[in-house]
């Protein structure tokens, strides 16, 4: 039997009012000190599902971690700060036991590939695993409400619905980790067929397209409805650019970029999504432009010429066109285009000559 008394002393608020929640607590098997830390976050009715999405108790405190890896808690701290996360007080326990065996494997990253490089690849760790969580978290909001006490205002159904998610979603380390190994897969595969020498500089095509109408449409669509769209627009252009034999970069609102290994490719993902009819059924257009040539590859992302190239043109280009610099045009064979009137881009010196590829095959 729970002590309701001596948990209200402790720091639990109207522990009786909250008997109900108190109880099932109880029987999840935590204790009073377990109870009034999480009342004392202020989430006693999330602490059933917050447990479970730790990695572990707070074994270490930012200082006694950096003495335990070797390291200063100065590197620690920008560490912890690249991956987007910071801990108030350096001697207050915060990492547990896994956390610091991911953090050896910083210390081994840097060891082989230099500071710089290992605190750059934690800053896209850190962005990637951030927006991993957000998606996480607004997919499970939307379809689960009764994770969130503004729509329930019941502290012990919040509790039990939040434990029931959690169980499942404590369970998305494994399928991340499954996918990152194909990744580095996939990613090696691609940077064979790009690479030229030693350096970060690739060959490749790059590709940005986004929908037309887009913004009208937000004014017409109910948040739910324009959440749909964006998923389904994000479904289809990963579906199509991976079939194609490319890989997405990365998605900014509408637009998508996106880089393949040859021009023939580059041109294909286009096409594929220019004609794509699940945008014409939503009233909206998708245009593209595209580039070639050599440019930066570091962090995740690409850098040079052909991508500010491509990045204009498609802000030049007409619902439903595709406009391919020279690099890309010189580099396709018997492929019907129209030449364009010479282009005055911003970041240009002299105007750019582009093709229209809608009239390819």
């Amino acid at each position: 039997m729970v002590d309701l008394d001596a948990l209200q002393a402790a720091g639990i608020a109207d522990a009786h009012r909250r008997a109900a929640l108190i109880e099932y607590l109880d029987g999840l098997g935590f204790t009073v000190e377990d109870m009034v830390q999480a009342e004392r976050r202020g989430r006693l009715f999330g602490l059933a599902g917050d447990v479970l999405q730790w990695s572990g108790r707070p074994e270490f405190s930012l200082r006694s971690a950096a003495e335990e890896l070797g390291v200063s808690l100065d590197e620690l701290r920008r560490a912890w700060a690249a991956l987007g996360l910071s801990v108030a007080d350096p001697d207050e326990p915060a990492l547990s036991r896994a956390d610091l065996d991911g953090l050896t494997v910083w210390v081994q990253v840097k060891a082989a590939v230099g500071d710089d490089a290992a605190l750059a690849f934690l800053r896209v760790l850190g962005a990637s695993m951030s927006r991993l969580a957000e998606a996480g978290s607004s997919m499970i909001r939307v379809a689960r409400p009764d994770i969130q006490m503004t729509h329930t205002q019941d502290e012990l159904t919040t509790a039990r619905a939040y434990r029931a998610v959690s169980e499942v979603t404590q369970r998305f380390s494994v399928l991340i980790d499954a996918v990152f190994r194909q990744h580095i897969t996939s990613a090696r595969a691609h940077f064979e067929g790009v690479i030229r020498d030693e350096s970060a500089i690739v060959i490749c095509g790059v590709g940005f397209a986004d929908l037309t109408g887009f913004t009208a449409l937000t004014q017409r669509l109910s948040p739910t409805e324009l959440s749909d769209l964006l998923i389904d627009f994000g479904g289809v252009v990963s579906d199509l650019v991976h079939v194609d034999g490319g890989r997405v970069v990365k998605f900014i609102g509408d637009e998508v970029m996106w880089v393949t290994s040859t021009p023939e490719l580059l041109v294909k993902v286009a096409v594929d999504l220019v004609e794509h009819p699940r945008a014409r059924e939503a009233g909206l257009q998708v245009r593209a432009g595209l580039g070639y040539g050599s440019v930066l590859a570091v962090g995740g992302d690409y850098f040079g010429n052909p991508v500010n190239l491509a990045a204009r043109l498609v802000a030049a280009a007409t619902p439903g066109q595709i406009l391919a610099g020279a690099d890309v045009f010189d580099e396709l064979e018997n492929w019907p285009a129209v030449p364009q009137e010479d282009l005055v881009l911003k970041g240009f010196d002299a105007p750019v000559r582009a093709y229209d590829l809608r009239a390819g095959p």
